[in-house]
């Protein structure tokens, strides 16, 4: 399990004005790039130097390694969700909405599995119930049951999908499966879900 450092700061809200929200911008784009190291191995000043941006602007914003990647994973569960819902606003029956489903879980599947110090922080990071980085995971989290339960009939259904991805993704980097298995597990769960779906719509 991964702890945080007890003397953190608060965080500065995502900045509104064009300038400092290009930097953010410029953060997140690096902090992509260092996600596919392992959590420990993300350093903020590795990160700063890699986007352009002074140390101290990134640690106005970002304060720790978690704070970063849990951004930069709203920021992705965020694009995710406009992919998905632009291809449901053309669904029309049950079969199309399972497809999309299995499609949007597969792609979250690849994301987490692609991106180690992402996945860590949201499988293995400890964060106390009053520690100020909670309405962040809380906000990632409901971000991804809402993303999969927009296609599955609720966040329920999609918390569910969601913690079938976290097992999966733990499954393949401790080598208990292939990808391309997991990928299939998963795509046959949610195909339970979408059945499920449709019998009680019935």
């Amino acid at each position: 399990m991964l702890e945080l450092p007890q003397d953190l700061v608060t965080p500065a809200p995502p900045p509104a004005t064009p300038r400092l929200a290009a930097r953010y911008a410029q953060l997140l784009d690096a902090a992509a790039r260092f996600a596919t190291l392992e959590y420990p191995d993300i350093d903020i000043t590795a990160v700063a130097e890699e986007a352009g941006v002074a140390f101290g602007t990134a640690h106005r914003y970002f304060p720790s390694a978690a704070h970063l990647l849990l951004a930069l994973h709203r920021r992705q569960l965020l694009e995710l969700r406009a992919r998905v819902e632009d291809r449901a606003s053309g669904s029309r029956t049950e079969a199309q909405r399972a497809r999309l489903l299995a499609g949007a879980a597969v792609e979250l599947f690849h994301m987490r599995l692609a991106q180690p110090a992402v996945n860590s922080c949201l499988d293995e990071l400890i964060v106390p119930a009053d520690h100020e980085l909670t309405g962040l995971v809380g906000e990632v989290d409901e971000l991804s049951w809402s993303v999969l339960g927009r296609l599955a009939g609720g966040a329920e259904r999609g918390r569910s999908i969601v913690h079938v991805i976290s097992g999966l993704v733990s499954a393949v980097r401790t080598g208990r499966l292939i990808p391309l298995e997991a990928e299939k597990q998963l795509k046959a769960s949610c195909e339970i879900v979408a059945r499920r779906r449709t019998s009680r719509a019935g």
